[in-house]
């Protein structure tokens, strides 16, 4: 049977032995799953026993448009209202276990993404033709969050090549990386116990970030950003973590880093302004990063305004402002704006979650018309977010 020391987490926080889990919460998410069918997955967080046996649940959340909606999830740990996924995070206990089932597969865990994320043992339950068809699990171990880091350099790479006989090369090196993911789980064993009813918040953790009101960006730093994005080209944004002050005013702090076309892989733009061998990307933005930074980067082709995807990536999961320099193919400044860690952030995440669900739910064509139009309409919220800030010394 699986087991796991404390050492190997590899960061600051506790963890359980894991043993083996209850017969019934599997059951339970099997059963779920069925019912819900539609390949749709299910998920909850679990809780380890004295034992090392995950024994207790939370109330099972189906998934919906995008998988499992991790806010209300995370909404039996803690009030969510008007707070960052991040924040949401460190109220889970430590005896905690991410739990989802996984429709087709066999639960088989080949990707750290979620330990990584969690920073806590994640546990598949496969479900094949409504049956159980395995249950693994993965621990947040050091060797597997620098296996992540790896992964997004090596996606970059690809990007990065100048020539068929170098891309091939680092696809080459992409492939021997998945390969080594194939063994990064291990099968765990059920145990039959009596069912426990379902976990209430019992005195959460509180840990808030500040809400900074951001009012202006450095110069002098914005122009690095924009000519290190010109430099690099091919429409790839570069990302460096930012400082504010007293003021509202935002200064540099970390070092420019580059990532893909519309995006900046989170370990990255981290690996800007702290050490992020070894941690997790829950251990890394809690306990690394500065509650007074702010997430800065360009939009090559564009004049800085921002998108949902801009939102989730900053204050959405990070509870920390982010910021776009819009600049055009010659290196000229159009513009910088602001997303900022504010109520409405949280607000439209939250419907965006509900709707993702109800949309199962629709039993008309005009039904699923509203809540589709309903979905563009919270993207389109987040844009009217989106407010220009001064460049300035």
């Amino acid at each position: 049977m699986p087991l796991d020391p404390q050492k190997s987490r590899g960061n600051k926080y506790n963890m359980t032995e894991v043993r083996g889990i209850a017969d019934y919460i599997v059951n339970k998410l099997v059963d779920t799953t069925r019912e819900i069918s539609q390949g749709r997955n299910a998920g909850c967080f679990g809780f380890v026993n004295d034992q090392g046996i995950v024994d207790r649940i939370t109330p099972v959340a189906e998934g919906g448009l995008s998988g499992i909606p991790l806010r209300k999830l995370l909404g039996h740990i803690t009030e969510m209202k008007g707070k960052s996924v991040i924040e949401g995070l460190e109220a889970i206990p430590d005896n905690s276990v991410f739990i989802s089932t996984r429709p087709g597969k066999t639960g088989l865990i080949t990707d750290v993404t979620a330990a990584d994320f969690f920073n806590m043992p994640v546990i598949a339950i496969g479900v094949k033709h409504g049956e159980l068809a395995g249950v693994g699990i993965v621990f947040p171990r050091a060797k597997y969050f620098d296996m992540a880091t790896e992964s997004e350099k090596v996606e970059l790479r690809i990007l990065a090549a100048r020539t068929a006989e170098e891309e091939k090369e680092v696809l080459r090196e992409n492939t021997e990386l998945s390969l080594k993911y194939l063994e990064i789980s291990v099968r765990l064993e059920m145990t039959e116990i009596p069912e426990l009813p379902p976990y209430t918040r019992e005195n959460p953790k509180e840990w808030k970030l500040p809400q900074h009101k951001v009012n202006s960006i450095s110069r002098e730093f914005a122009e690095k950003l924009v000519s290190r994005s010109t430099e690099v080209g091919q429409g790839r944004e570069v990302a460096a973590m930012g400082k504010i002050d007293e003021n509202g005013h935002i200064v540099q702090e970390g070092e420019i880093v580059v990532g893909g076309i519309g995006y900046v892989p989170s370990r990255m733009l981290a690996s800007s302004s702290v050490d992020i061998s070894g941690k997790s990307l829950r251990d890394i933005y809690a306990n690394e990063v500065s509650p007074d930074a702010v997430i800065v980067h360009t939009h090559p082709g564009g004049t800085g305004v921002m998108h949902m995807g801009d939102a989730t990536a900053g204050p959405g999961s990070w509870g920390r402002p982010i910021v776009a320099i819009g600049h055009d193919s010659a290196g000229k400044v159009r513009g910088a704006t602001v997303i900022e860690a504010v109520n409405d952030v949280y607000r439209f995440a939250d419907e965006d979650e509900e709707l993702g669900q109800k949309f199962f739910e629709a039993e008309t064509p005009q039904e699923e018309a509203e809540i589709r139009n309903r979905k563009f309409g919270v993207a389109q919220e987040y844009t009217n977010l989106c407010k220009p800030i001064e460049i300035r010394l």
